[in-house]
């Protein structure tokens, strides 16, 4: 019955559960893991951000180009004595400078190439461009 006795305090004595060292080690790993996963974070809002400030810019001068396609060839819009032209529209600027061409070689110029770029206030948020040639009817 003695060497039951001390089979059973032995058990007890080696079943004592984790040290302080293993508490700071598994903290430690984990405090490590919880920084990734929050770098990562932050880096998805940023790309987000990012992409939603250049789908809007994208959609504005779309959307420039449609108006300018719609005015008349000689609107003051599409007169490049007025280059740049610009609009401010909340946190984004439209610009576009007009050029006039010679495609044919007559002398007489038929069409206008536009340049259209997109700007954010955000230094963060890429430029758009686009061009467009509008030829007189």
């Amino acid at each position: 019955m003695l060497n039951t006795q001390t089979a059973k305090m032995t058990h007890r004595i080696d079943d004592r559960g984790f040290t302080f060292i293993e508490l700071l080690i598994v903290i430690a790993i984990f405090s490590i893991g919880i920084l990734a996963v929050a770098s990562m974070q932050v880096t998805s809002i940023n790309a987000n951000a990012s992409a939603r400030m250049s789908g809007e810019a994208t959609a504005l001068a779309a959307n420039q180009i449609e108006t300018l396609m719609a005015s008349g060839y000689n609107d003051a819009a599409l007169n490049p004595a007025f280059n740049p032209h610009e609009i401010v529209q909340g946190a984004y600027t439209i610009n576009w400078v007009v050029t006039e061409s010679d495609i044919d070689g007559d002398g007489t110029n038929e069409s206008k190439t536009v340049f259209v770029t997109v700007r954010c206030a955000n230094p963060n948020a890429k430029d758009v461009n686009m061009q467009y040639i509008i030829h007189e009817l």
